[in-house]
């Protein structure tokens, strides 16, 4: 079957063939004046009824929609700010201490007790760095450090 020239298939002609006589004669059934009348005169009376607007095109609607994704948005908000309560800037760090092969016991207990009572001497946290090298911080984070460094040792 070669659909390229202009001809269709023999089935696909017979069913348009078809197609056409029936709206061929619906459409001779059709009394053209007596419709155009009628809108002619619907036309003259205006509109009669009040415009048929979908309910979601109302301002009512969109406004009370407008509502519920707030009421929404912030439940979510504050479901997630719930479950993930905000971290405090303290931070963990490990400690060595290259001479506790050498110590007994008694002074590792010791040690280990002292270590579970230190805490920081300035108000602001130090910064958090995550990428490994101080030439990334800023200088009031330098500066923070320094100070926190310097309250740890005196």
């Amino acid at each position: 079957m070669d659909l390229m020239n202009d001809e269709l298939p023999p089935e696909l002609e017979t069913a348009l063939k078809a197609l056409d006589a029936r709206a061929s004669q619906r459409a001779a059934r059709v009394d053209v004046e007596r419709v155009a009348a009628r809108v002619v005169e619907r036309l003259r009376q205006g509109e009669a009824s009040p415009s048929r607007r979908m309910l979601w095109m109302s301002p009512v609607a969109l406004r009370a929609a407008a509502a519920v994704v707030v009421l929404v948005a912030g439940g979510a908000l504050v479901t997630l700010t719930m479950q993930h309560p905000q971290q405090s800037a303290s931070v963990k760090l490990p400690v060595t201490i290259p001479a506790a092969d050498s110590l007994n016991p008694g002074q590792l207990e010791a040690v280990l007790q002292a270590a579970g009572e230190v805490r920081p001497v300035v108000d602001t946290a130090a910064p958090v760095i995550s990428s490994g090298s101080l030439d990334d911080l800023s200088e009031p984070q330098l500066e923070t450090l320094l100070a926190s460094l310097k309250g740890a040792e005196g």
